[in-house]
């Protein structure tokens, strides 16, 4: 079994749905526990904009390109009758662009991304495809983020006989501890107080060989939101309202350099 080393997975982003509770002056109903109050690491209304640096090295550190990314949250986009924010991305490198929009939620615990299945399913050997059930989001984050903290992203994987699994591709990120990170914006330096979070990707080529594995870190600040992203080049461009995987000793760079936000 072989699986492409080139990945497009679009992922569009589920909204949350809020527990309301009701009371009445007829009927009392027990007190509720309050909603967990954990820090914005994804904060921004729409309208809200960020750009980031990016460069792109080789595994002896040699400079290979440098551009810019741009996001920008522009609105909001009803998918499978739930609401979500629409995120109009671009990254550019000067001689090579792409443009596109994606969709995210956000909950009170973490932030999602839903999966276009009939993209990733494309990952999946034709001889695999019945005995698998795709998921229809991935965990980007989880809250709170401390010590010990791990959760799956996401994962394919094939359930051949009862207890008898064999894995595609497995997603994985944890907590990696407390930074203080100096961020170079346009405007002067600020020094943030940074939540590390390592992701690892590994990808199954063959059964019963060891996966082929990258590794990225990405930096994420309350209040400011994703303030760095280092690591293997499997995040080369947004393109489609996806995130395009080509795996790579390659380390891409992507540092925050400008941000506004808007209340809406």
């Amino acid at each position: 079994m072989s699986i492409r080393t080139f990945l497009i997975v679009k992922i569009f982003f589920i909204t949350f749905l809020s527990l309301v509770i009701w009371t009445s002056c007829d009927e009392e109903t027990p007190n509720q526990p309050p909603a967990p109050d954990y820090p914005d690491y994804y904060p921004g209304g729409i309208g809200s904009t960020f750009k980031y640096s990016v460069t792109e090295k080789d595994s002896a550190g040699n400079l290979l390109q440098s551009g810019s990314r741009n996001i920008i949250y522009k609105g909001t986009y009803l998918y499978n009758g739930i609401n979500y924010t629409t995120q109009d991305d671009s990254l550019d490198f000067g001689s090579q662009s792409t443009v596109a929009t994606y969709l995210f939620r956000k909950t009170d615990t973490g932030v999602f991304y839903a999966i276009d299945t009939s993209q990733i399913a494309q990952l999946i050997p034709d001889t695999l495809k019945q005995f698998v059930s795709l998921r229809d989001e991935m965990q980007l984050l989880f809250y709170p983020l401390t010590s010990g903290s791990t959760w799956s992203l996401y994962r394919i994987t094939a359930q051949v006989q009862p207890g008898i699994e064999i894995k595609i591709l497995d997603i994985v990120a944890s907590f990696d501890g407390t930074e203080q990170i100096d961020v170079n914006l346009t405007s002067g330096t600020i020094n943030v107080t940074a939540q590390k979070v390592k992701y690892i990707v590994e990808i199954y080529n063959e059964i019963g060989s060891p996966p082929e594995t990258y590794t990225a870190l990405m930096w994420y600040s309350a209040d400011t939101g994703l303030i760095k992203f280092e690591g293997n080049q499997f995040v080369v461009s947004i393109g489609g309202g996806g995130i395009t995987f080509e795996p790579s000793s390659n380390i891409l760079t992507q540092e925050l350099i400008e941000y506004y936000f808007s209340e809406q």
